[in-house]
């Protein structure tokens, strides 16, 4: 059961808390042009990015950059389901953070040091403080409230950017899995060479596994099938391509390797909800759509700090 305790928005920036009851493997596999900011009130996670997994558990912030191709799913079948909020920041906010506060480089921190944090119990409260206080705002709609919620944010940014490090960023740790060091292996020379057509027999030929384990050990660890891995790596970067270059959508279609235009179109509007066409007139931040979850009074969730 998933069940939205709280979402709001002002311009740029965004929050939510999710409870999810049981195992959940999240279904879209994407990327964003946001900022995220994932804390763990219970429960734990595994996330993928960067071609490994990471695991997050209560206490945990996890920062994700823009264009960070990742997804999140449970850890093992006895997952009893986790509580989280996200705070989401857009792109275009960010760089308005940099334009009037250069100094602080907030772009580029997050570009450097995204991953997965283990807070302190000071950090934990003043990030559920944060969410409350946006909360009551969002709520309350008192004169100035948007301002207020902006102020806040950039107040917790420029807090938490320097209290983490990237020395304290939790690694993901040295597989003795033979299993697990092959589908790295794999992950790693699928992104590198994700615009080559290369076919399944190849692949296991040349990592010298059966096809059929193969596909299953990928999916196994990475909860995407190999065709999809490849894809959305394709799809990253034709949003790139169609963002900064004159190329035509069939010549970036060709680039990418996709066997035709009419399937680069379909699988560009898997990812980011619209035509590669409409993309480039637009470039809007695209928020990728979550199913429909059931909205309850959260006050039995709220259960830290007195929040």
């Amino acid at each position: 059961m998933n069940k939205i305790t709280f979402c709001g928005k002002i311009d740029g920036i965004s929050i939510e808390q999710i409870v999810r009851l049981g195992q959940y493997n999240m279904k879209v596999k994407h990327f964003h042009s946001q900022y995220e900011l994932f804390y763990i009130i219970e429960g734990e996670r595994q996330f993928f990015f960067n071609n490994r997994q990471h695991t997050a558990t209560s206490g945990d912030l996890i920062l994700i950059d823009t264009n960070l191709i990742h997804m999140t799913k449970s850890r093992s079948n006895e997952d009893h389901g986790y509580n989280r909020v996200i705070l989401y920041i857009d792109q275009v906010q960010m760089q308005e953070f940099d334009r009037q506060y250069p100094e602080l480089g907030l772009v580029q921190f997050f570009h450097q040091n995204y991953g997965v944090y283990h807070l302190t119990k000071d950090q934990q409260s003043s990030f559920l403080n944060l969410y409350r206080d946006i909360r009551l705002s969002l709520t309350n709609k008192e004169k100035g409230y948007k301002t207020g919620i902006t102020l806040n944010v950039l107040s917790w940014l420029y807090k938490i950017m320097h209290q983490l490090s990237i020395e304290e960023r939790i690694e993901p740790p040295i597989s003795e899995s033979n299993k697990v060091k092959n589908v790295y292996k794999v992950c790693d020379y699928l992104s590198q060479n994700c615009e080559q057509n290369i076919s399944l027999d190849e692949l296991a030929a040349h990592f010298y596994l059966s096809k059929y384990y193969l596909c299953r050990i990928f999916k196994e660890i990475t909860n995407y099938t190999i065709k999809e891995y490849v894809n959305i790596h394709r799809i990253l970067k034709a949003k790139n391509l169609l963002e900064n270059t004159s190329l035509s959508i069939s010549d970036i279609s060709y680039q990418l390797g996709f066997d035709s235009l009419t399937y680069f179109e379909k699988i560009f509007k898997t990812h980011m909800n619209m035509s590669p066409l409409r993309y480039r007139k637009t470039r809007d931040t695209v928020i990728l759509n979550e199913e429909v979850l059931t909205i309850l009074d959260d006050t039995t969730f709220l259960i830290r700090d007195g929040i």
